[in-house]
């Protein structure tokens, strides 16, 4: 079982999700942004998931990618498997229903032989330079050592007309927001608003398409995606209209987080919870998909550079609260996790 500090690191302090308002995200006056730094701060340290608003993400936009999620998903088995995340060394691509294994945490993980395959399917990319505007389109992707950057398998015009134009548009969007996110949670941790600038060049980005069918046996529960905490820094979470995300709190009760109109849900993820000391919570949280609709969703993990060092920040560590972990390279880490979860690799 997990340690006391790791337990708790991974156990929502609440009854309920709360929402934050990002209105003064970009604000030009230095209070305003620390004041929302203060209320990010109390709710990663008590909750470590929450909802945003006024997020500046078009809803337009939204409803334009979960769109083309559902059009993906309703191709032929035949035609999605084209693109069989099996065929990519970089973890891209199509995961069939079944394709993809509880791991459990960190501090608590399953053994191979007791995960139990997930109820869902996923379309997998990462980053790729077409979408981030700090770049242009001829520029190389990065050095790369842990084989997870670019190589995604983008389905043609022919079979999904202007889905990856679709999701590169959504993921530049997302992108944006993410670095701004990280300048408040540098602002949030008592550092300088740009601590972490130089380490999001080209950042460990994997956006998924989510599709949870219902139950197949009514009164049979079965994890869509089952109890686990994210890898990378934090996700940004578009949900849909269908509820099946919950998150486990300290009374060991599974709290519903619905899909609320304007918001997206953001929940801190391991790298960003060592960098803290383990101060900002990665929250266990898994999706039940009981409602006998279909749920789409699209999650967006956001991480720094995959050559970055994640390093118990100093100011994080006292006598009585040693660092948590040694420093390790984002890249290697996140390559560990994700060989884990999928059936097909093995590292």
């Amino acid at each position: 079982m997990a340690n006391q500090q790791g337990e708790s690191s991974q156990l929502a302090n609440c009854d309920h999700i709360p929402i934050i308002d990002l209105s003064t995200l970009d604000s030009p006056h230095l209070e305003e942004r620390q004041q929302l730094a203060q209320s990010i701060y109390d709710v990663c340290t008590q909750v470590g998931f929450f909802y945003i608003k006024s997020h500046g993400i078009p809803e337009d936009m939204i409803r334009e990618i979960h769109d083309a999620a559902e059009r993906f998903f309703s191709l032929p088995e035949e035609q999605k498997m084209k693109f069989y995340i099996g065929n990519s060394p970089k973890f891209r691509g199509y995961s069939p229903l079944g394709g993809e294994k509880s791991t459990g945490t960190d501090d608590d993980p399953i053994a191979a032989e007791d995960a139990v395959s997930a109820l869902s399917e996923a379309f997998d990319i990462g980053y790729e330079t077409a979408m981030d505007v700090q770049k242009s389109k001829d520029d190389p992707l990065p050095r790369d050592p842990y084989g997870l950057y670019g190589d995604n398998q983008w389905p043609d015009q022919d079979t999904l007309p202007g889905f990856s134009r679709t999701y590169i548009e959504y993921c530049s969007l997302m992108l944006g927001l993410c670095r701004k996110m990280m300048r408040i949670f540098a602002l949030a941790l008592d550092l300088p608003e740009g601590h972490f600038d130089s380490m999001v060049h080209n950042p460990g980005v994997t956006s998924r398409m989510m599709h949870y069918p219902p139950q197949p046996v009514k009164e049979e529960v079965r994890e869509g995606l089952g109890a686990h905490t994210d890898f990378e820094c934090f996700t940004i979470l578009s949900q849909g209209s269908v509820p099946g995300l919950q998150v486990l709190n300290h009374s060991r009760e599974w709290i519903l987080a619905p899909p609320l109109p304007g918001t997206l849900v953001v929940n801190i993820a391991d790298c960003l919870s060592i960098w803290t000391n383990k101060k900002f919570k990665s929250t266990i949280h898994r999706v039940t998909n009981l409602t006998g609709q279909e749920r789409y969703s699209i999650p967006f993990f956001f991480g720094v550079d995959y050559d970055a060092t994640v390093s118990v920040l100093p100011n994080h560590i006292l006598d009585d609260r040693p660092a948590c972990k040694e420093p390790f390279k984002a890249g290697e880490w996140v390559r560990e996790k994700l060989s884990k979860a999928y059936v097909g690799y093995d590292g």
